[in-house]
């Protein structure tokens, strides 16, 4: 399967006052076309830093991150250096490869619930499709479109940020916590979903996560402590 995710000797702190905090410590790694990653680890010990890298959102301090050029097919996966990338770069990057979801939604509360699916293919100049039919039957929200998305529960909720973060069919998924706000059944209702989705489409997803059941999920786990990937492990699935 095609690389579609590296990182080679990523550094990335933070200063305290007069105290500087090592989050990640020289950090290289690789993420698949299809492969799906559940990243463990304490709190503090830089996971959702490693996604925002990921993602844009933070600037790492020294190393290379290299992610999906515009030049894609679905045949042949580019990869770029995103170190001279300006904020078009990273804006390109996020409206066709990849998908987030927030431990907190993020959906936008103006709007009901198909307009918040149908924001990311908005951004693609891409129509309703039955792709996205697929996606909320599957996920049990059909009967929910019409609804504004601040009447919903936390599980539905969720739920809409899937359908949303997943349907332009985005090479790479980041999933921050994605079960964090639901009971222990609605969040092994969800992960199943989440991960079968992604299988469907064959898309990547690096999820952090505390919980053990969650990270069951996945094909592989990466722990992350004291900025250091310590262990890895892959399930005889995978």
């Amino acid at each position: 399967m095609s690389i579609i995710v590296a990182l080679k000797n990523i550094n990335k702190g933070f200063k305290d006052g007069s105290t500087f905090h090592q989050v990640l410590d020289d950090v290289s790694l690789s993420l698949h076309q299809g492969q799906t990653v559940a990243l463990t680890g304490p709190s503090g010990s830089g996971k959702s830093t490693l996604l925002n890298i990921i993602a844009g959102f933070e600037h790492l301090d020294s190393g290379q991150l290299l992610l999906p050029s515009a030049t894609n097919t679905l045949a042949s996966i580019h990869l770029d250096d995103t170190s001279p990338w300006q904020d078009q770069h990273w804006s390109r990057f996020r409206r066709q490869s990849l998908g987030v979801v927030f431990q907190q939604f993020n959906l936008l509360t103006p709007l009901n619930v198909k307009d918040n699916i149908s924001f990311s293919l908005s951004l693609n100049q891409q129509a309703w499709s039955p792709w996205c039919d697929d996606l909320c039957e599957q996920l049990g929200i059909v009967e929910l479109l019409s609804r504004p998305v601040e009447t919903l529960s936390g599980g539905q909720q969720q739920r809409v940020a899937i359908a949303r973060a997943l349907a332009h069919k985005p090479q790479l998924l980041l999933a921050d916590e994605p079960t964090g706000n639901l009971d222990e059944q609605a969040g092994m209702q969800v992960m199943a979903l989440l991960t079968d989705l992604a299988k469907q489409s064959n898309t990547c997803i690096l999820m952090v996560t505390h919980s053990d059941q969650c990270a069951a999920f996945m094909q592989t786990r990466w722990h992350l402590q004291q900025g250091h990937i310590i262990e890895t492990h892959v399930h005889a699935s995978a």
